[in-house]
């Protein structure tokens, strides 16, 4: 039996998501009464509850609109001068993996609890925010402005880990199929000289 369509989610009064066309925050807001209706332990769900929410919103808005969105992966032709620059294959395999999977990342707040473990754990892609963890104990003690930043300071940084695409003329030149052949060949060369 096929599925249904997913639920929508529904706009909190309490917390308030942007998202950037990456489709991670720029911006949250939590209201004063947010530590006080929720349990603690759903802080973090309360979050990504209004996260889903936006992202929803944000879709619409591009469907109307009809803008497209940047796409997540580069093309062939925007890779190819990083992964020629490559010296090892591992750091060939590793470059790759980290422009054309979505890898998620884990980032820790600033803010500690009284065990010195983090207040704060965002999960995420570089498309996709996965989970927000909020110590409770930390909470508590911190303001719901400084919650709501360091959570979009921590998407910044996984936003950040996004490879610096570079030109080159040269290869700006050559067909994709001669692209291929030289990624291709460039792989083959580390993989045979054991670098």
């Amino acid at each position: 039996m096929p599925a249904g369509p997913e639920p929508v989610t529904r706009q909190s009064t309490l917390v308030d998501v942007e998202c950037g066309l990456d489709r991670l925050p720029t911006a949250i807001t939590l209201k004063r009464a947010w530590k006080d209706s929720f349990a603690p332990a759903q802080y973090g769900q309360s979050i990504m509850d209004a996260y889903d929410y936006a992202v929803q919103e944000l879709a619409a808005r591009l469907v109307e609109s009809g803008t497209i969105p940047p796409a997540t992966i580069p093309t062939l032709r925007e890779v190819t001068p990083l992964l020629l620059r490559a010296r090892t294959y591992e750091e060939y395999v590793e470059l790759y993996n980290g422009l054309f999977t979505q890898q998620s990342h884990t980032v820790h707040g600033p803010g500690y609890n009284q065990y010195d473990e983090p207040g704060l754990t965002v999960v995420a892609t570089r498309s996709k925010l996965i989970s927000v963890t909020v110590d409770p104990d930390w909470a508590a003690r911190t303001d719901e402005k400084y919650i709501a930043q360091d959570i979009v300071d921590c998407c910044a940084q996984i936003r950040a880990r996004k490879p610096e695409i570079v030109k080159d003329i040269f290869l700006d030149q050559e067909s994709d199929r001669e692209l291929a052949a030289r990624v291709v060949r460039h792989e083959k060369y580390l993989l045979e000289s054991g670098s």
